[in-house]
């Protein structure tokens, strides 16, 4: 039997670059297609650039945390941002400092 997740266990995606139209949809998509659920996702337009950050479930995914990290900066590439997947627990420990 699985372990419950824990918040702990919900990848973090940051998401940085100037506002271009589709950049949500890009990588929603690429996360369905991967069996891969938004849990939580925040996103703000500051002077024509665009964060994002979400939280996401794997547990459906076949793909590994290095394989969907890979897939994230190749599409981030195409679309003209930078994306980055980080594990939850470093994610929070880097935004304490």
């Amino acid at each position: 039997m699985k372990k419950p997740l824990t918040k702990n266990d919900f990848p973090v995606i940051t998401v940085i670059g100037k506002d271009t139209k589709g950049i949500v949809a890009q990588i929603s998509n690429l996360l369905w297609k991967q069996g891969i659920n938004i849990e939580e996702i925040k996103q703000a337009i500051i002077s024509g650039n665009f964060f994002m950050i979400m939280t996401v479930d794997m547990a459906d995914s076949s793909l590994s945390f290095e394989q969907l990290s890979r897939e994230l900066k190749k599409l981030g590439k195409k679309i003209g941002v930078e994306i980055n997947l980080y594990n939850q627990e470093i994610f929070t420990a880097i935004n304490k400092i």
